[in-house]
C-alpha cells in the first residue's frame, strides 16, 4: 500500500465513524422513557379568541379529591376559570375525552369557552 492509500483509508475511516454511531442509535425499537410531563390545551374560539390550560400527568394519573381549577391562560385582558373534577381526570387518564366549559367572563361580552381533554402519555 502506498502512503497515499493509508492516508485515504485513515479519512474515509474517520468520516463514516460519525455516521455509523449514530445510525446505530436509530435502531433501537425503546420507546421514549420521558414522555411530557405536562401538557397544555387550546380551548374553541369564541368571540375571535382562544385561551389555554395546562394540565401535569401527575393530575390525571392521580386525581386529587377535589379535581383541579386553575384561571385559564390571559388574552384580550381576561382570564376564565377552568374547574375538572376528580370523576373528569379519572375518565381522561382511562383514555376517555371530557369536554371542559369555561366559566363566564363579562370582558367583551358574556362568553364561555370550550376545551376537549385527553390523555396524552
Amino acid at each position: 500500500m502506498t502512503r497515499r492509500s493509508i492516508l485515504r483509508a485513515i479519512v474515509g475511516s474517520a468520516l463514516l465513524a460519525p455516521l455509523a454511531v449514530s445510525l446505530s442509535r436509530c435502531s433501537s425499537s425503546e420507546s421514549p422513557s420521558n414522555p411530557a410531563t405536562s401538557k397544555t390545551f387550546t380551548s374553541s374560539s369564541d368571540n375571535g379568541h382562544s385561551h389555554s390550560v395546562t394540565l401535569e400527568n401527575a393530575e390525571v394519573q392521580s386525581p386529587p379529591a377535589a379535581g383541579v381549577s386553575r384561571s385559564t391562560s390571559s388574552v384580550s385582558a381576561h382570564t376564565h376559570s377552568f374547574a375538572m373534577t376528580q370523576a373528569q381526570l379519572t375518565t381522561v387518564n382511562g383514555g376517555g375525552s371530557v369536554t371542559v366549559t369555561t366559566g363566564s367572563s363579562d370582558v367583551g361580552g358574556a362568553h364561555t369557552h370550550t376545551f376537549t381533554i385527553t390523555k396524552w402519555f
